[in-house]
């Protein structure tokens, strides 16, 4: 091994002398210049670039959103009169919650929904333009209806007290005295 490692340190020797020439002076060509800096760019063509590129991405975005409604769109009937259930407007209660006015074959429905799904349906017995109306009319004053007579005895706390101690006499069960919380003279 000692061998080998003369026989390198040899070559290598002989390597650095021959090659001395080269790195003395001269460098044959190969002198190293820096590159030339770019030119500073234009302002304005960046502003327009900017411009433009947000214009086709709003565009984009309107063309989604374009497709999105008219893929959501109802099968049967945009056209004025061509379905028989149309949407009247929505009552959103809370973020879960909603009322929905849908208009069937002429007739109001008020359908609400939350979180699990359809809650009620209910028909409206008349439009409610025409309830509206009725209640913003004045309305004459009626007078005061006439005093019922009552269908029911005016009973005594007496009679009362009595009707309660023949009925537990009656259950064979232990007799309860029970006193007019009035006393007796008030009865």
């Amino acid at each position: 091994m000692t061998v080998t490692l003369t026989r390198m340190l040899s070559a290598l020797t002989v390597l650095c002398v021959a090659s001395a020439p080269l790195f003395a002076g001269t460098t044959g060509g190969l002198e190293y210049a820096p590159p030339t800096a770019p030119a500073a760019p234009d302002i304005g063509s960046l502003v327009l670039r900017l411009s433009l590129m947000t214009a086709v991405l709003v565009g984009l975005c309107m063309l989604v959103l374009w497709l999105a409604r008219r893929a959501n769109r109802p099968v049967g009937g945009t056209v004025a009169g061509g379905g028989r259930v149309k949407h009247e407007g929505t009552l959103a209660l809370d973020r879960t919650c909603a009322v929905h006015l849908l208009s069937v074959d002429g007739q109001t429905v008020a359908v609400t929904t939350d979180a699990s799904g359809l809650r009620s349906m209910v028909v409206l017995s008349e439009p409610f333009d025409a309830v509206l109306d009725a209640a913003t009319e004045p309305q004459p004053e009626a007078a005061p209806p006439a005093p019922v007579a009552s269908a029911v005895s005016a009973k005594s706390a007496e009679d009362v007290r009595q009707l309660l101690q023949r009925l537990v006499r009656r259950g064979n069960g232990p007799s309860i005295n029970l006193e007019s919380p009035l006393g007796d003279n008030q009865a």
